[in-house]
This record gives structure tokens, C-alpha cells and sequence, in this order.
């Protein structure tokens, strides 16, 4: 199996970016002013017991989020979770049991439910996909596709539901796509003509391999960022340098001024080692997209780890892998391209390893969830 794309589990950069969005969230319910509601007509020093209950069947993610919003609201508010992420849930399955002063209940309920039904329908989503195809040994991975923010959030619900991550951005591997060709035939001066897929994979190739050699290179500094979201990136950008034991990464996030990895992670939370000096930047996964059997059978050649199939047919992919496992059985083969709970079958029978699908985190369905108040005995239980 080829070298695969980093896991994104529940880690401080996934934490760090909820609390981002929780901030903004928060925000956006009560500004500076509170919650008028509440204030006009709960009492004070009214509290309250409730249950987080399921509305629908599917796959629980975000549970770590509901621990986070108490403690943004009140210290008094108290969460305790029934169930983890990664759970089947049926509808009126209680996911957990949150108590304490009525008004800061109030006011976390709606944010509570917002990030778990997001994320839970995510995993629900993805958990269809992979049930769809599970008798074949065809893989399901997530895409970029995700809301601007919520990257690693969503990433981390679709491992909820059982897919594989792609790619968490673009500094974390090379992907060769048809734009990325078809400037690099105007810059090879060839017009309109195709800039050839497999030429492309060996020109990266020997750019990876360079970069040992020329050395570290400082960080890319982008507009408007702050020191804190540099140093939210740490503790992933260590972890994407151990998956591709790049001795460049290493060395770049050591020079970072605001690189505070000792920190960032919680007590007991797995640090990332650093790099062994012997595994290059060359070792970067390499993909290539190519979307005709022509540019396919250029591109085996070159000996990409991943080919990413796009729009082809079904009859196209299977010739693909027919050819895949004569000649180059070591490269993995990707669909992508469109691909739905009606068609994600036919796509696993042409015996892809990879099947890519944009609709996890682009067109999933929100999960039903609600907070019910528990009856007065049933406090007391």
C-alpha cells in the first residue's frame, strides 16, 4: 500500500480551531449584551438538568466540543457524555446530560447542538458511504471541499464515520491536477498544447529531492495572520512532517519563532517525534490526476504513488486496473470525480483502492438533535 495522508484525530490544532469558531459563535448569539430572553424571565439563581437526545439515526461526532462551550459559558455548567464519538446512535438515544445554572444552559444549548449536529451529520453521512462499499476493499477518503474554518473539524468527522483523510491542504503533499498542467504548458511555452502528466510527476519529483539540499527555507508569512493561529498550526505541521519525514519541515517549524509544540499539547496527548535525518523531503506523497486511459498509461511510467482517476468511466477504470496490476502493482489507484451513494458501488467493483467523495463535507445532511428537560423525579434519580 502506498504511503498514506495524515489521520486527522481530536488533537490541540482540531481544539484550538473549535474554540476559533466557538468565539465567532458565541459572539454572534449574544454580542455584548447577553441573552435577552433569559434574562428578562429565568431567575437568577434558577438551575436546571437536561438531556442531549438524539432526533434521528446515525454516527456521534463532536462530543469533545460540548466539554469546551461549557467551559466558555460558566464555570458552573456541567457536562457528562454517554457516549463517544464514532457511536451508532438511534433516534431518543441520550448522547449526554448537561446540568447546572438554568440561564448559562440556556445560552449554550443551541451552540452545543450546532457543532454537534454539523459534525454528526458529517460522520452520519460518511458512514453511509462506507457501509455502501464495505464488502469491497475499495477505501472512501474525504477532499478539501470542506467549509473555509472548519477544515480539520470536518476531517475529523469523516473519521468519525470511518473514511480515510485525504490531504489536510496543500502544504502536505503534491498533487498534480489538469490546471497545474495546463500552465505548465504555457510556461513550457507549448500554448494550447498538453503539458504531459508523467513529465509533471518526475519534474516534482526532482523538485522534492532539491530541497534537502538547498536547505531550510523560512516560513510563508500570509496576510493578516496572527501569531496565534501560527501557533495553533504547530503541533499539525510536526505531525505532517513525521508522516513524510521531511528534514525541511523539521527544520522550518524549529526556527519558527512561535513554535511552542511543548505546550501546545495536553498532558498525556501524544507529541510528534521529530524526523529521522534519513527520511528527505523527497519522500512527500506524490499524485497525479489524469482523466483520459491515454495520459493514464503515460503515467505509470513515472511511477506516481497515487493516480487519481477523474470522470472516468466505470469500463475506464477497470481497464486502469487491469493495466495498474500487470505493470506498476505498487501505484494505488483514486476515482474522484462526482461520485454519490448511487454510484460509489459500481465505482468499488472496478477495484480502486481510493475513492474520493467531495459530498461528505459539501452536501451532507445536518444531524438532528435536540436538548429535552428532564422531569423533576428523574433529576433526583
Amino acid at each position: 500500500m502506498a504511503r498514506d495522508y495524515q489521520a486527522i484525530t481530536w488533537c490541540s490544532a482540531v481544539e484550538d480551531d473549535f474554540r476559533s469558531l466557538l468565539d465567532i459563535a458565541i459572539r454572534e448569539d449574544v454580542e455584548s449584551i447577553g441573552d435577552l430572553t433569559s434574562l428578562s424571565l429565568i431567575p437568577e439563581k434558577a438551575v436546571g438538568r437536561a438531556a442531549v437526545v438524539s432526533r434521528s439515526a446515525g454516527v456521534l461526532a463532536g462530543m469533545p466540543t460540548v466539554e469546551i462551550v461549557c467551559g466558555a459559558i460558566s464555570p458552573d455548567l456541567h457536562w457528562e457524555p454517554l457516549l463517544p464519538d464514532g457511536a451508532k446512535i438511534q433516534p431518543k438515544d441520550r448522547i449526554g446530560i448537561l446540568s447546572g445554572p438554568a440561564r448559562a444552559m440556556l445560552q449554550a444549548e443551541r451552540l452545543i447542538l450546532n457543532f454537534i449536529a454539523h459534525l454528526s451529520g458529517i460522520a452520519s453521512t460518511t458512514d453511509l458511504y462506507v457501509q455502501e462499499i464495505a464488502e469491497f476493499p475499495s477505501k472512501v477518503y474525504d477532499t478539501r471541499k470542506t467549509t473555509p474554518g472548519w477544515r480539520l473539524l470536518e476531517k475529523y468527522a469523516t473519521c468519525c464515520g470511518g473514511a480515510q483523510n485525504h490531504r489536510a491542504g496543500l502544504y502536505d503533499a503534491i498533487l498534480i491536477k489538469d490546471n497545474h498542467l495546463a500552465l505548465a504548458a504555457g510556461r513550457a511555452g507549448l500554448g494550447a498544447l498538453e503539458y504531459n502528466p508523467a513529465e509533471a510527476v518526475r519534474s516534482v519529483r526532482k523538485f522534492l529531492a532539491e530541497q534537502d539540499e538547498l536547505g531550510p527555507r523560512p516560513p510563508i508569512h500570509c496576510h493578516g495572520n496572527l501569531i496565534a493561529t501560527c501557533k495553533m498550526r504547530t503541533s499539525l505541521l510536526a505531525a505532517v512532517a513525521e508522516v513524510t519525514g521531511s528534514a525541511v519541515l523539521s527544520e522550518i517549524i524549529a526556527k519558527t519563532p512561535c513554535h511552542q509544540l511543548e505546550i501546545a499539547h495536553k498532558e498525556n496527548e501524544q507529541v510528534p517525534r521529530k524526523p529521522a535525518d534519513n527520511f528527505p523531503a523527497k519522500e512527500v506523497i506524490v499524485e497525479v490526476e489524469v482523466d483520459t486511459f491515454q495520459q493514464f498509461e503515460s503515467v505509470l511510467a513515472a511511477d506516481p504513488d497515487i493516480i487519481m482517476l477523474d470522470n472516468m468511466s466505470c469500463e475506464l477504470m477497470a481497464q486502469a486496473v487491469e493495466l495498474r496490476n500487470r505493470l506498476k502493482p505498487e501505484i494505488e489507484l483514486e476515482a474522484s470525480g462526482g461520485i454519490n451513494l448511487k454510484t460509489i458501488k459500481n465505482v468499488a467493483k472496478t477495484g480502486v483502492d481510493r475513492i474520493s467523495v467531495g459530498a461528505l463535507t459539501h452536501s451532507f445532511m445536518m444531524f438532528d438533535v435536540g436538548l429535552d428537560w428532564l422531569e423533576a423525579e428523574e433529576k433526583n434519580a
